[in-house]
C-alpha cells in the first residue's frame, strides 16, 4: 500500500511541474494578473492564447517578439510533449498578434510569422522526418 501511495504521489508531482512550465507570459505583466489568466485556460487554450503542439520527431524552441517590441523568453518543445500557451493578455487587455519564430535544434527553421491569438501553431512530421507547421485558428 506505501508504494501505491509513494507512485501517486510522484506521479502528481511530475504532473505538476510540467503543468507550470507550459504556459508563458508577457515578461513585464506582473505576477497576480499573469497566475490569473494562465489558470483560466487549465490545460486548455483559452481566451487571448496563441499554443504551440509540437507532434514531429525533432525538439524544436520557439522565441518570440510581441507587438510593443518586448520578446519572449525562449522556450524549448520537446517531442510529443504536451502544449505550450502563449498568454497576450497584458496592459489590461488581449493583444492580436505576435511575432513568432520557431526553429530546431540542429537550426532548422520551421515556422516565422505573425500569429494572431487564438490561433494553434502545430509542428507535424513531413517527408524524411523533417518538420513543418499547420497554423490553425479558431
Amino acid at each position: 500500500m506505501k508504494l501505491k501511495a509513494l507512485l501517486f504521489v510522484s506521479c502528481f508531482g511530475l504532473l505538476g511541474s510540467s503543468y507550470a512550465e507550459n504556459h508563458h507570459v508577457y515578461p513585464k505583466a506582473d505576477a497576480v494578473q499573469a497566475q490569473a489568466s494562465t489558470q483560466k485556460g487549465a490545460m486548455l487554450p483559452g481566451y487571448c492564447e496563441i499554443e504551440v503542439i509540437n507532434s514531429s520527431f525533432d525538439n524544436v524552441t520557439v522565441y518570440g517578439t510581441f507587438d510593443d517590441g518586448t520578446t519572449l523568453t525562449p522556450f524549448d518543445v520537446y517531442t510529443f510533449e504536451s502544449p505550450h500557451y502563449i498568454d497576450l493578455f497584458y496592459y489590461g487587455y488581449c493583444h492580436k498578434t505576435m511575432y513568432l519564430d520557431i526553429v530546431t535544434f540542429s537550426g532548422y527553421h520551421i515556422y516565422s510569422g505573425y500569429t494572431r491569438v487564438n490561433s494553434t501553431v502545430r509542428i507535424v512530421p513531413y517527408l524524411n522526418k523533417q518538420p513543418k507547421f499547420k497554423l490553425e485558428s479558431k
